[in-house]
């Protein structure tokens, strides 16, 4: 039996996972899906039972045990997109010129090893999702995350690879001194953020 281990990842990377993998199994072959988070079990069980799949879960020792089996294909399932079981119900999705702005290293006020986990689930969301920002500006202890060895880098390239442009604060470089390990965005300056925060129709802060 083929299996998915989605533990550490946030939504919706599971769901994608899951997809991912019943589509290389063959019609009729189950596949299992671990999660360790409860919220992702629940989307995983509305997105899987949607599809057709079938799941069937257990829980032992915190951890989630999902199997579920490939329906075949149809132009219904198909069409299911997994971030839309993220989505929050009465929060209206935000379309067009908006922009990310990354001020420190943690997203959140905590513990700092959340919030840096927090960081990385968002971009790995950030990257799968339809609606994308037209700018990610990194600035103060935000800009580590545009180095090179982070987690946050690869998906900050694939964004780059989708047409967003990410900024990267210059003098917060030379103050941290890291300009040679910057892996990712453009380095520029504070009058440039500025301008594009001014004309930003729609800004979400970390």
């Amino acid at each position: 039996m083929k299996i998915i281990d989605t533990k550490g990842h946030l939504c919706p990377e599971p769901l994608i996972m899951a997809r991912n993998g019943l589509q290389k199994v063959a019609e009729g072959e189950t596949i299992q899906i671990i999660s360790d988070n409860e919220t992702s079990w629940q989307n995983l069980m509305s997105f899987l039972s949607d599809l057709g799949a079938n799941p069937v879960s257990k829980m032992e020792e915190g951890v989630y045990f999902i199997e579920a089996t490939n329906p075949g294909k149809s132009a219904a399932k198909e069409a299911t997109k997994p971030e839309a079981y993220c989505e929050v119900p009465g929060v209206e999705k935000q379309n067009g010129n908006y922009v990310v702005a990354v001020r420190s290293r943690e997203m959140g006020e905590g513990d700092s090893e959340l919030g840096g986990l927090l960081v990385r689930g968002y971009f790995n969301a950030l990257k799968n999702m339809e609606s994308i920002p037209t700018h990610i500006l990194m600035y103060n202890s935000g800009i580590f995350h545009s180095l090179k060895g982070t987690d946050v880098a690869e998906s900050l390239a694939r964004l780059e690879d989708l047409g967003v442009s990410v900024i990267v604060c210059g003098t917060c470089v030379d103050f941290y001194q890291v300009k040679e390990k910057v892996a990712v965005g453009r380095i520029s300056n504070m009058y440039q953020i500025a301008t594009i925060l001014a004309e930003a129709g729609h800004v979400v802060y970390l």
